[in-house]
């Protein structure tokens, strides 16, 4: 009876640590992966890894993020080929013809006026619109998987479809993306219509894979992903868009950026070889060059807009 009771007890405990593993395993996908986050890790993750940025970055980007949303704008709807409901924000610059657009790509847990905030002066400022959307899964779109540049790069063509129709004029577009914004207009670089005259990943990453592994359970994550979504992470990788690509690329990075490693602009920009530039901003953290370096970066995007536009 000794025995036996012992071998229950061990079992039980097996059997809760069992139950503890695939807990922690769920919500870290939930935390990763879906739009809302897990309850138990997100909270937690965000304690331990602390801000990102100084509190003066926190201070400007809301600021223009609040600005932004105030300004004359058209709010925009379409279907993904998923069925979701994807919006985007359109906002004319003064005197506009609609015949120029900038098309800003957030970055991954933002939003279109958190990103579109620090550029809207700039791009309206030399003629052209600004057309930012919420990716899956984020802001007012509808989802609930992000999809770490796949679902976001077919959302993103369909959406330039939809915009070339409604200006129903020839149109020059510029595609910037910031983050996993980066790396989806890396992902649609083969892909682009001639509209697109060139485009500016800022801190895009090379593949999700590559970010993910760090984390504990990575394979089963990546299983999990691929049965609920029907996504391969290792599809995410943009190299092979590269290597096929032919339209003009900027390459921005900072080099104290520890999310996406300061060395993967370096690494992208030598890896491709279409038409290119470069812009790595020193003591610029993830997504900081235009913070750190204004001036800087708008000179190397007139130099761009000069060349291609």
């Amino acid at each position: 009876m000794k025995k036996a009771g012992k071998t229950l007890w061990i079992l039980s405990g097996l059997g809760a640590a069992a139950g503890a593993a695939v807990l922690f395993t769920r919500e870290l996908y939930r935390h990763s992966f879906m739009r809302d986050g897990s309850p138990l890790i997100s909270p937690l993750y965000e304690r331990i890894s602390g801000p990102g940025h100084e509190p003066a970055y926190y201070e400007k980007r809301d600021r223009l993020k609040e600005a932004i949303r105030t300004m004359p704008q058209f709010r925009l709807k379409m279907p993904s080929a998923r069925g979701e409901k994807l919006a985007g924000f359109y906002f004319p610059c003064e005197g506009s013809d609609g015949s120029r657009v900038a098309f800003l790509v957030h970055g991954y847990r933002s939003e279109h006026a958190e990103t579109a905030g620090m550029y809207v002066d700039f791009y309206h400022r030399h003629g052209f619109d600004v057309f930012a959307p919420d990716n899956t899964a984020h802001g007012e779109s509808e989802g609930r998987f992000i999809g770490f540049d796949l679902f976001e790069s077919e959302d993103c063509l369909r959406w330039i479809e939809f915009l070339k129709q409604r200006a129903g004029k020839p149109v020059r577009i510029i595609l910037h993306g910031f983050s996993l914004g980066g790396a989806t207009v890396m992902k649609m670089s083969s892909r682009v219509p001639e509209e697109v005259r060139f485009i500016v990943e800022d801190s895009g990453y090379t593949e999700a894979c590559t970010l993910l592994r760090k984390s504990p359970l990575f394979p089963q994550l990546k299983a999990i992903h691929k049965r609920l979504t029907g996504l391969d992470l290792k599809d995410t990788d943009v190299r092979p868009d590269l290597e096929r690509a032919h339209v003009p690329i900027l390459f921005v990075q900072g080099t104290k950026d520890r999310l996406v490693p300061a060395e993967n602009g370096p690494y992208l920009y030598e890896y491709y070889q279409g038409p290119k530039d470069c812009f790595f901003v020193p003591g610029a953290r993830h997504i900081e060059s235009m913070y750190v370096d204004p001036d800087g970066y708008a000179k190397k995007l007139e130099e761009m807009i000069g060349k291609y536009c």
